[in-house]
Formats: C-alpha cells, sequence, structure tokens
C-alpha cells in the first residue's frame, strides 16, 4: 500500500470519527462509569461507591450549581441501590454518607444488615436513568475471602451471588478482560489521542510502532500506579490526558518553524492560564509545576516544526510513548476504585492490560477496515491532506477543552 494511499484512507476514516457525537469538545462526559467495592460479613453488607465529580453533575438540574453535589448523589444512591438475602430484603442500617476522597472524585459509603441465607443480590440502578449507557464496575468480598468482581449495565444491573462458591479466579479474570475492553471502548478520549498520532502515519508498519510505542508507555504506569509504586493526582492526570490530545494534534497542523513558534506561545500561554485558577479549584498542581509544563509543551511543539519525515516517525513514537505513561496513570484510576485487595493485583491487572490492548487493536483494525471500504467506494480521494488537517484541527479543540475544562477541579460539598 502506498503512502499516499494510507494517508488518504485513513484521513477518511479519521473525518467519520471525529465528527462522531462521542468526541465533543465542550462536553465533560466522554465516559460514564461509576465503581463500588462491597464486604459482607456476618450479615453486615458495607459499601464504598466511588463516582466522579463530573459524573456526579449528570443529576443536576439545567442551572443548578454543583456546590450540592456530595448530598444530590446520596440521595441518588439511597433510591437505587437495594441488597437482599434468599429473596429477603437487606435493611438499611445508616442513609447513605460522604466518606473522604480525592480531589474531583466523591466516595458515599452504604450499610445493609441482611438476613441469613446463601444467595445475596446487589441491585444497582445508579446513573442508569440518566445515562443509559452508564457502567457500573462492582467487586464483592465475602468474610471467608471468596470474592467476585462484575459489570452492571443498565440491561444486567442485579448480581447474584452464592456465597457458598464465590470464588471463581478464571470466570474473575474474564471480567478484568472485560473490564478493561469496556474501558478503552468508551474512554473517547484515549481514542482520541491515538487517532491524533495514527492519522499521519504513512503505512502500517508506523502505524504499528506508535500503538506499540503507547501500549509501552501506559502499561508502565498502570502497572507501577495499582501495585501502589507511584501515585498521581487523579485530577491532573486528567487534565494532562486532554493536554497531550492537544499537543499532538498541533503537531499535525505545523508546516514550518514559523508556524512552529505560533504554536509553541500558544500552547505554552494555555497551559500557563491554569495559572489564573485558584489553586482550590484546581488539581494538585503547583504553580511551578504548571510553569514547567508549559516550557516543555513549547519546545516539544517547536522542536516539532523542525523535523524530517524520518524524525518525524520517531517524534511520534516518543509521543506514544511519553504520553503514554500519562495515560497509563488514566486507566490505573479504574482499577483503583475497586479497592482490591493485594493478592488480586497482579492477575486483575493483567486482565484488565489485556482487554484495554484488545479494545485498542479492535478500534484500530475497525477503523482501518472501515477506511478500505470507504476507499473501494471512492478509489481516487484528493491527494491534499485536507481530512489530516480537518481532524488535527477538530482534535486540537476537544483536547484543550478538555484540558481547560478538567484543570477545575468540581470541589463537592
Amino acid at each position: 500500500m502506498g503512502a499516499a494511499r494510507w494517508g488518504s484512507k485513513v484521513g477518511v476514516i479519521a473525518v467519520l470519527l471525529a465528527v462522531a457525537p462521542g468526541i465533543r469538545p465542550v462536553s465533560a462526559h466522554e465516559r460514564s462509569e461509576s465503581f463500588s467495592h462491597w464486604s459482607f460479613a456476618h450479615g453486615e453488607l458495607n459499601g464504598v461507591v466511588t463516582v466522579r465529580s463530573r459524573e456526579a453533575t449528570r443529576l443536576t438540574l439545567p442551572g443548578e450549581g454543583v456546590g450540592a453535589l456530595t448530598p444530590i448523589l446520596a440521595a441518588h444512591l439511597d433510591k437505587t441501590i437495594a441488597a437482599s438475602m434468599d429473596g429477603a430484603p437487606c435493611a438499611a442500617t445508616r442513609h447513605p454518607h460522604p466518606l473522604a476522597s480525592d480531589a474531583g472524585y466523591i466516595r458515599i459509603g452504604i450499610e445493609f444488615r441482611c438476613p441469613q441465607g446463601e444467595r445475596l443480590h446487589i441491585g444497582i440502578g445508579t446513573f442508569f436513568d440518566v445515562a443509559p449507557a452508564h457502567h457500573h464496575f462492582i467487586y464483592v468480598e465475602s468474610q471467608s475471602g471468596a470474592s467476585r468482581e462484575a459489570i452492571l449495565t443498565a440491561s444486567s444491573h442485579v448480581l447474584e451471588l452464592d456465597l457458598t462458591a464465590m470464588n471463581n479466579e478464571a470466570a474473575g479474570f474474564r471480567q478484568f478482560v472485560q473490564m478493561g475492553i469496556v474501558h478503552i471502548a468508551t474512554g473517547i478520549d484515549h481514542l482520541a489521542f491515538l487517532l491524533a498520532l495514527l492519522i499521519t502515519a504513512r503505512n502500517v508498519r508506523q502505524a504499528l510502532m506508535i500503538v506499540t510505542g503507547f501500549t509501552l508507555g501506559h502499561s508502565l504506569t498502570l502497572s507501577l500506579a495499582v501495585l501502589g509504586v507511584v501515585r498521581a493526582d487523579r485530577g491532573a492526570v486528567e487534565s494532562l490526558i486532554g493536554l497531550t490530545i492537544a499537543l499532538a494534534a498541533a503537531r499535525n497542523l505545523i508546516r514550518g518553524e514559523r508556524e512552529g513558534r505560533i504554536a509553541a506561545w500558544g500552547a505554552a500561554l494555555v497551559i500557563a492560564s491554569m495559572l489564573l485558577v485558584p489553586s482550590a479549584y484546581r488539581p494538585d498542581m503547583p504553580g511551578i509545576l504548571i510553569v514547567s509544563i508549559a516550557l516543555g509543551a513549547a519546545c516539544a511543539v517547536w522542536r516539532g516544526s523542525m523535523r524530517s519525515d524520518g524524525e518525524s516517525v520517531r517524534a511520534r513514537l516518543m509521543m506514544a510513548t511519553g504520553f503514554g505513561l500519562i495515560h497509563g496513570l488514566g486507566f490505573a484510576g479504574a482499577l483503583q476504585d475497586l479497592h482490591l485487595p493485594r493478592h488480586m493485583l497482579v492477575y486483575s491487572l493483567v486482565g484488565f492490560n489485556i482487554g484495554v490492548e484488545i479494545g485498542q487493536l479492535a478500534a484500530v483494525a475497525a477503523a482501518a477496515l472501515l477506511a478500505r471500504a470507504m476507499m473501494q467506494f471512492r478509489p481516487a480521494p484528493p491527494a491534499t491532506g485536507m481530512p489530516a488537517v480537518v481532524v488535527s484541527a477538530i482534535l486540537l479543540a476537544a483536547g484543550t477543552a478538555w484540558f481547560l475544562t478538567r484543570a477545575v477541579t468540581l470541589t463537592p460539598m
């Protein structure tokens, strides 16, 4: 396949992906998910539900403030979560109550008292009425050490547990693989970053190099974060993921050193604008760190304007690997929110990472197949790079919007 033909195919599918409803620069709801960790012992069922503050804004009415997100979410959980044992309802021993949480997140504690029995049912209808595509990731452990994990959806939002036979590691591993697939499939920001890098790939070899670099980067930090070796501020990570998309897209739009200088100044100013946000309302990012990121991004964009074709390939590979480190910290949040016991970390990490790779490769393969079909439908596409320019401009706007909106942390009260 020639370089021009490959680029045209990628350009065609890129336009379709970029204008899809999922990539909306003004939306803060690019992924709808929540998490809960439950423990059952001596008839006591205790749960902790973790939700992003942005997710909780789905429960607010137009024009309603977000200052009371925690009580709004607690009231919603009170109505949408129930439990029963062998058909007999479990009684709530305490109303849902707030727990300490990271900035940008809300954690709610839930307590039930259940009668004796063998089959425990936990029904979670949280967010499904306002987000039908919502996914809830649940982990349950019993007093015997047996455990179960599952993904709940609008069509299947009740988890049934046989307390006498909960431990099934093979089934658990499959659940984590499925969790990884779901996470990348609904992670529009992660797919947008890959698209920003792949849209200028000239052949399959370059595309595979970029995907491999991204895999190496995010696998490293995903593992380190889940195993507790590194810890990063989640709000900062979410914001920086938006920045990686914007920078990757900006490099595609640069056509010379002069444009590179302008883009470098623009990137520095956009990032430095975070300094205007009061420290209490942004992620845990000191001013010196923001300035350092601004200067580093400016240098990367400017250097990118002086690259040759060979250097461009290496630069995209380095960008995929380096920025993949940031995306890996974002992936890690999904497993961290389940608060898994230490003995489950390795196999859950392997399963989740395999799922992420399956979802990632499936998305790339689907895009390539659809692009090929489009090219056969129109065998003589224009030789201009307009599709890549249009898509890169859309991704630049989306990444910048995600970066700035995520930089302002919603602080629930």
